[in-house]
């Protein structure tokens, strides 16, 4: 029985092993240029994006979300492009710069 509690006691905490996150890049750290930001339409039932006014940042958009109880969107503009660099070749998508 002596021997059982001495042996986790020699072990001491034992490290956690984490696991590797993917981490998401924020809307405003793309791009520069390529997200908009627009509040909804009011009265509008959500099904298809209806935008109404265009907001500077993502920080004021949050805001006048909260300040008007309505949503708001991000917008990114792609461009698709071919890529022959290798032997398969590929279609990519890089965002629009304004």
């Amino acid at each position: 029985m002596a021997t059982g509690s001495a042996v986790e006691e020699a072990k001491g905490p034992q490290p956690v092993a984490r696991s590797p996150r993917r981490r998401s890049t924020p809307p405003e750290q793309g791009p520069v240029g390529s997200v908009r930001f627009f509040l909804a339409k009011a009265g509008v039932n959500g099904t298809v994006p209806s935008l109404d006014r265009k907001i500077a940042t993502e920080g004021e958009a949050k805001i006048e979300s909260l300040k008007t109880g309505l949503n708001y969107y991000s917008v990114i503009e792609w461009r698709a492009t071919a890529d022959f660099a290798g032997k398969n070749p590929q279609v990519r998508s890089e965002p629009v710069k304004r």
